[in-house]
C-alpha cells in the first residue's frame, strides 16, 4: 500500500465553476455549479484519476449537481472516452434534475457500452446529498 501525499488530498480543487474536496478515507465530493465544458470534464476526469493515484485503491465520489448548468457534448465525450478504468467504487450523484439526470445516465451508457471495463464502479441516483450520504455509508458492494 502506499503512502498517499496528504498535501495533494488536503486540497480543495477549484475548477472552472466547481468545486471539489477529498473527504479521507475515500471519498472524493464535487461540486457541480454551472456549464460544463470540455476544458472543466478533462480537469475532472484528470482528477478522478489523480486521487485514485494518490490513495491506491478504488474511492467513492459524490457529485452534487443540483446547481449543474448546460453539459457541452464535447464535455460528455471526455467522460466517455477513457484510456483506463475509472478508480471508482461507487459513485453518488445528488440532486439532478430529470434532464441532467438523463444526460448522466445516457453518458454513463454510451461509455460502458464501449468501454465496459473501464466502468466498473455502481452509480446511484438521489434527491439530495443527505440521502446520497447515507447509501455512501453504507458498506460497499462485494466484488
Amino acid at each position: 500500500m502506499q503512502t498517499p501525499d496528504v498535501s495533494f488530498l488536503s486540497r480543495t480543487w477549484q475548477i472552472g465553476p466547481h468545486r471539489a474536496k477529498f473527504e479521507p478515507p475515500a471519498l472524493l465530493v464535487i461540486d457541480v455549479s454551472g456549464p460544463v465544458s470540455k476544458t472543466d470534464a478533462a480537469a475532472i476526469k484528470d482528477l478522478l484519476h489523480q486521487v485514485g493515484d494518490q490513495i491506491g485503491s478504488p474511492y467513492d465520489l459524490l457529485a452534487e449537481v443540483s446547481r449543474m448548468g448546460s453539459f457541452d457534448p464535447h464535455a460528455r465525450a471526455v467522460f466517455r472516452q477513457v484510456e483506463r478504468e475509472y478508480p471508482l467504487r461507487r459513485v453518488a450523484i445528488a440532486g439532478p434534475s430529470f434532464t441532467t439526470r438523463a444526460l448522466l445516465e445516457m453518458v454513463e451508457r454510451a461509455g460502458r457500452a464501449l468501454f465496459s471495463h473501464y466502468f466498473t464502479y455502481t452509480v446511484g441516483f438521489f434527491a439530495n446529498e443527505k440521502e446520497a450520504r447515507r447509501w455512501l455509508a453504507e458498506p460497499p458492494p462485494r466484488a
